[in-house]
C-alpha cells in the first residue's frame, strides 16, 4: 500500500458542504491520500483556486433532469473541470452517463427498486471508461433497511463491474472533513459489501488514477501521450 497513491474523487466543499477545500485537503493527506476532488453539485460549484493547497483536484457532480439536460450539463462542464461525475437514480440518466466518454464518474445509480446497474450498462461503462461509483457516505451514515439495500445494491454493482471489467471508484461523499476516513478504514468498509482489500485499492489508487491521467493536457489515447 505505501507505494500507491490514494484519491478521494468526490468531496463536497464550502459552500455546498461544511469545510472548505483547503480544509479537506489537509485532512485528507493526514489520512493518507494523495488528493481529493471537489465535486460540489452545480449549484454550488467550487472553482479551486491554487491559493487554497495542494492535491485538490476540480470537478463536478453533475444534476439532470434527463438524458438531453445531461448533455448540456456535461456540454457545459467538461471543459472546466478535471473529473465530471454525474449524479444518477433515473434509468434514462443512469444509461445517458454510461453513454457519454466524457463522463468520468457515474454516482448514486439505485433507482429506489434496484441497484441502478445492469449487465447492459456494465458493458456501456467499461467501453466508455466511466467508473461506477461506491460512496462511503451511506455506508457510515444509513442505519437498518437503508443500510441493507445499500451493501446489497453496492454488491451487485461490484460483481456486474468485475464480470465486464468496467472501471469503478470509491469516495467517501464528505461532506465535511468528519465524514472522511483514513485509507485503511475505508477499505475495511469496502469489505462490507463484498470489496476484497486488492479491490479497493484498486477503487482508491488505480482507476482514480487512470481517469485523472486520461484527462491530463498530453493525453491522446490508450498508451499515447504528449511529453514536453
Amino acid at each position: 500500500m505505501a507505494d500507491e497513491a490514494y484519491y478521494d474523487l468526490s468531496v463536497h466543499a464550502y459552500p455546498e458542504g461544511g469545510s472548505t477545500a483547503s480544509r479537506l485537503a489537509m485532512s485528507a493527506k493526514s489520512l493518507g491520500y494523495a488528493g481529493i476532488c471537489v465535486a460540489n453539485h452545480p449549484e454550488f460549484f467550487h472553482e479551486v483556486s491554487p491559493s487554497e493547497g495542494a492535491g485538490i483536484i476540480q470537478g463536478v457532480e453533475v444534476v439532470a433532469k434527463n438524458a438531453n439536460d445531461l448533455r448540456r450539463q456535461v456540454d457545459r462542464f467538461r471543459s472546466l473541470v478535471k473529473v465530471l461525475a454525474v449524479h444518477g437514480g433515473d434509468p434514462g440518466i443512469n444509461r445517458a452517463a454510461c453513454e457519454d466518454e466524457r463522463v468520468d464518474i457515474l454516482l448514486h445509480p439505485p433507482d429506489g427498486k434496484t441497484s441502478g446497474i445492469n449487465h447492459i450498462l456494465a458493458k456501456l461503462a467499461a467501453d466508455k471508461h466511466v467508473a461506477i461509483g461506491f460512496e462511503l457516505l451511506p455506508v457510515i451514515c444509513s442505519k437498518g433497511g437503508s443500510r441493507v439495500r445499500t451493501l446489497s445494491g453496492y454488491k451487485t454493482n461490484l460483481a456486474l463491474a468485475k464480470k465486464y471489467g468496467a472501471p469503478f471508484v470509491v469516495v467517501s461523499g464528505a461532506m465535511s472533513l468528519y465524514d472522511m476516513r483514513d485509507v485503511r478504514a475505508a477499505i475495511s468498509l469496502c469489505g462490507l459489501f463484498g470489496m476484497g482489500e486488492k479491490d479497493a485499492a484498486k477503487g482508491l489508487s488505480y482507476y482514480p488514477s487512470e481517469i485523472l491521467k486520461r484527462r491530463s493536457p498530453g493525453y491522446i489515447m490508450e498508451g499515447v501521450e504528449l511529453v514536453d
